[in-house]
């Protein structure tokens, strides 16, 4: 009973049982609309630079407006702002459907709802992130971390799988309307969150410009979090580009069908699931210090080597050995950006959370229109297999700069706790890493 309870600690607390609820269901729908857009996208346009540049779309919004979406979060209670939140993706999940269904094969109308599903997610994504400490506290946040990442993943297979089914034997449509549907149930859940905590009246009197100043400038003399935020920006921008690259290499390298693409996507998942029940295991107990370097540099060698798989085997062996390294890729993903994730919340305070949070999705999905768009156009110019070989090799080399230049940084920063209150508590967990 002890170990159940370590395991799932974050789930005995009321408000954050509701709030995960919903979110296995409706995190599933929006991973069959992440596989169904991709593929549909590259149907309708056959060009990879289309389909990367969507990525400018989606993602860019996270680019130009997180920043000031952590300063402006911290001014109002943050249930209301995720009720906005899914309100508006239900309503351009359902505008996408819309469109499937009447045949539309208009590029940009469906980039403009892209776009918008891109504004709701950057205030989406730091107002969730920055939400969990105020519904289970600093004692239990890796564990929501953990399982907040663990449904995700979970998603990501089940999403992809559900999707390939539909998209294949009744519709695109309907895969666009499930994940519409899916946001009715995480609208309930949240709804019946008790805690709504509300900001503190001094940080209206804050200048936005001034609080994204003050922000970056904790992020800059945190030990903790500037090396970290270093090399998640090499490896996101780089090394996490698989929602564009794969489309293309399940239809023109491995010469699938949206079967292929989905099952691809599905592998992905299960080895990002098994990444979560590792960590969540043994995570705290992983005690290398180089752990961030060495995750980065593995994902890149991985890269490189499904390069050289599909340039080299046949098109049946090629689909086996990449699948082999895409489980690989995405057990890696996993652990780098879950430790880095706890490392950044654990070192930050209450009062810079929401900014620094917003930081950490700038990096994790900001980065989205350069990766994506890159990515698209070596695909164009070289073939889809050479985004492996070119991500890989340039996050091999920068990583392996970025170590050695930051190498105090990222192998000696000394652990500075958030509160004396919790300082035993935290010292325990990150002394280990």
């Amino acid at each position: 009973m002890g170990v159940f309870r370590n395991m799932f600690s974050a789930l005995y607390h009321r408000d954050f049982r509701n709030f995960w609820f919903g979110q296995v269901v409706s995190t599933t729908g929006s991973m069959i609309q992440v596989t169904v857009l991709s593929w549909y996208i590259y149907q309708i346009s056959g060009s990879p630079f289309l389909l990367g540049l969507m990525g400018v779309f989606e993602f860019g919004p996270v680019l130009v407006l997180i920043l000031f979406v952590g300063v402006l979060i911290e001014r109002f209670p943050k249930r209301n702002i995720l009720i906005f939140t899914q309100a508006l993706l239900l309503v351009q999940s359902l505008l996408l459907a819309l469109l499937v269904w009447t045949g539309s094969t208009n590029y940009w109308l469906f980039a403009m709802l892209a776009l918008i599903g891109g504004i709701s997610m950057s205030i989406d994504q730091p107002t969730r992130q920055s939400y969990f400490v105020e519904l289970v506290g600093e004692k239990d946040l890796p564990n929501a971390i953990s399982l907040n990442s663990t449904t995700f993943n979970l998603a990501r297979i089940i999403g992809p799988i559900i999707a390939g089914i539909v998209m294949k034997y009744v519709g695109a449509a309907q895969c666009f309307l499930l994940n519409g549907l899916s946001f009715i149930p995480v609208l309930y859940t949240i709804s019946l969150i008790k805690i709504n905590k509300k900001p503190n009246p001094d940080i209206f009197e804050r200048q936005i410009f001034h609080g994204i100043k003050k922000g970056f400038q904790y992020a800059v003399k945190n030990r903790n979090i500037f090396p970290t935020f270093l090399i998640m920006l090499m490896v996101c921008t780089f090394a996490m580009n698989y929602g564009v690259i794969l489309p293309v290499l399940a239809k023109d390298v491995l010469s699938g069908d949206e079967s292929t693409y989905s099952l691809l996507m599905s592998i992905f998942g299960m080895g990002s699931l098994c990444g979560a029940l590792f960590m969540g295991s043994r995570g705290q107990h992983i005690s290398n210090k180089n752990f961030l370097v060495m995750v980065a540099l593995c994902m890149a060698a991985l890269q490189i080597t499904a390069f050289f798989t599909t340039t080299t085997l046949s098109s049946q062996w090629s689909l086996v050995v990449v699948s082999i390294l895409l489980a690989c890729i995405g057990f890696l993903i996993f652990c780098f950006l879950n430790r880095a994730n706890t490392r950044i919340q654990l070192n930050t305070s209450d009062d810079y959370r929401s900014r620094i949070m917003s930081i950490y999705i700038l990096i994790t999905t900001g980065t989205a229109p350069l990766g994506h768009t890159f990515s698209g156009f070596i695909m164009k110019q070289f073939g889809g297999a050479h985004a492996f070989l070119f991500n890989g090799s340039i996050t091999l080399v920068m990583v392996g700069v970025l170590y050695l230049v930051y190498h105090n940084y990222l192998v000696k920063a000394r652990v500075v706790p958030v509160s004396e209150k919790d300082r035993q508590d935290i010292a325990n967990i990150l002394n280990r890493e």
